[in-house]
């Protein structure tokens, strides 16, 4: 049987990088796949966490918008909250170069409804472009 000198060089490539032959792969070795199972299964949690946490606050939807004049602009938006619940919405004002032209600040009360309907006017200090609701967060814990 003739001699191989490619099998020589891979058996000391094998000796020198720590190799096995025969050795099973990693998915078929309890450790590296348990480690695998462990880390996607927190990795999925954290990613549920987030969801839960982000959509758990008040939100606003805009209805329409109005620009009523270069001082003055209108939203008119539908608030989501919890029922019992006083929030506080933020709506800014816009010019054509996206600079804030106006801000104003308006508290809901808390009360049985969870879905609000709300117009808000906004005074400017130079013809908006566009009018919306920056936010909305919950009041008092």
């Amino acid at each position: 049987m003739p001699h191989d000198a490619r099998l020589d060089e891979e058996d000391s490539l094998d000796e020198r990088y720590g190799r096995r032959h025969g050795g099973r792969a990693w998915w078929r070795r309890p450790g590296p796949l348990v480690a695998a199972v462990l880390g996607g299964a927190v990795l999925a949690a954290y990613f549920v966490w987030v969801a839960v946490v982000q959509s758990s606050g008040p939100s606003a939807t805009e209805i329409s918008h109005q620009v009523l004049s270069d001082s003055s602009a209108q939203v008119s938006y539908e608030v989501n909250r919890k029922a019992g619940t006083a929030v506080r919405c933020t709506v800014q004002a816009l010019d054509d170069a996206s600079t804030e032209v106006g801000i104003a600040q308006v508290d809901l009360p808390a009360g049985p409804e969870r879905t609000l309907q709300e117009t808000t006017a906004v005074r400017t200090t130079a013809r908006a472009v566009t009018v919306g609701v920056q936010g909305c967060v919950q009041l008092g814990g």
